[in-house]
């Protein structure tokens, strides 16, 4: 026999989708309305909510708006209110005095310090060789930990993306190797588990600085033209892919990070950075309306900060290309999918700007770094 169900069940495939329908609904009943951006964000005067799954995070400037809203939303759904947060999916919430706070995964450390027997290790002062990590084809593929390298470099991709950038290139070098690693890429994995250990207590500071320089939503980006070329073999097409790597703060706070090989073979270090330039963009664009719609819930549209935004690049090549659209027999054969940003520039609403390569806070995204690490990394993380 064949039932038909006339509502959705827990653990049907529909049953997501489902309970999402019906908590959008009671939210846009409120008054809420569902960001065009972002389906889990929600909107109102003075209030916005992110939602995720059945966990809701309510802001407002009054306290007593988040319980009106609160209050109403309980006629129609069993609530479990948790009061001020001191932690969201996981990751540990930790407030101060003067009004900034930090969000840490300390305890996400502490265990795969545990998972991988480094507890007791010494600390490294950086997480990554200054040489760039190859396949090591040859390599001995038979090492005390094995088994567990896959296992902790998932949970080193989950660190990474939500609370410390600051690993990200050296994450995403050992992951690339997770079907069939040797011991080379455990002893690079190692090397990352032994600078969490020195800076287990660390994550991201969220302290917005009054100065017009670091106020509002601006990025920086950078490319590594063909760096695993000295490292791969001369065969292999990988061995002169370029590496991307940008991060998007607001306030000063990192909010978007990338670290990743280009899909594309650059022919040259302009084209490298013109297409690490365009996937930045990508994500600052949409993020730009995001931020819109939340100023314009507080009230907050004629902030001169939110105005525009700046992007810092240190190759003087795309910075030109990206300020006059002007193609030159060695650029023009760069697919159009990587000017698409150019409406945004013409119009004024991102500036692209020159950086000194020193200052380049992209750079920690790109390569291993020994000299300049600590300074880039107080400059990204503010620790």
């Amino acid at each position: 026999q064949v039932f038909k169900l006339k509502k959705s069940l827990y653990g049907l495939r529909q049953a997501p989708l489902k309970w999402f329908e019906k908590l959008r609904e009671g939210m846009i009943e409120r008054g809420l309305k569902q960001s065009q951006q972002d389906p889990c964000l929600f909107l109102a005067d003075n209030l916005v909510a992110v939602v995720w799954v059945d966990d809701v995070l309510f802001f407002a400037r009054e306290e007593k708006r988040i319980d009106d809203m609160i209050e109403s939303l309980s006629e129609d759904f069993e609530l479990k209110v948790e009061g001020d947060v001191t932690s969201f999916l996981g990751l540990k919430i930790r407030k101060f005095e003067d009004g900034s706070f930090e969000i840490l995964q300390t305890g996400l450390i502490e265990r795969i310090l545990q998972v991988s027997g480094m507890i007791d290790c010494n600390p490294s002062k950086t997480p990554a060789a200054k040489l760039p990590l190859g396949s090591d084809v040859g390599g001995n593929k038979h090492f005390e930990g094995k088994d567990k390298y896959s296992s902790i470099v998932g949970m080193l991709l989950y660190l990474a993306g939500h609370t410390r950038p600051d690993i990200s290139f050296a994450v995403h070098q050992v992951a690339r190797f997770t079907h069939n690693p040797t011991r080379k890429h455990h002893t690079a994995l190692k090397m990352i588990l032994r600078y969490l250990k020195g800076t287990r207590d660390k994550g991201l500071l969220f302290r917005p600085k009054d100065d017009e320089e670091n106020s509002g939503l601006h990025a920086n980006c950078d490319a590594d033209f063909a760096g695993l070329y000295e490292v791969e073999r001369k065969d292999d097409p990988i061995s002169v892919k370029s590496r991307t790597g940008f991060v998007i703060r607001l306030d000063n706070c990192p909010v978007v990070w990338k670290s990743k090989l280009q899909s594309l073979i650059a022919l040259s270090t302009l084209e490298s950075e013109y297409i690490a330039l365009s996937q930045c963009m990508r994500e600052l664009i949409p993020l730009r309306r995001v931020l819109s719609d939340i100023t314009h819930a507080f009230g907050l549209d004629n902030v001169a900060a939110y105005a525009h935004s700046t992007v810092f690049e240190d190759n003087n090549g795309a910075l030109q290309l990206a300020n006059t659209g002007n193609l030159t027999p060695r650029t023009k054969h760069i697919a159009l999918r990587y000017h698409h940003f150019r409406s945004e520039v013409d119009s004024g609403n991102i500036v692209v700007k020159h950086v000194e390569s020193k200052e380049q806070v992209a750079d920690i995204f790109t390569k291993g770094l020994t000299d300049n690490f600590i300074y880039l990394r107080e400059k990204l993380m503010g620790w």
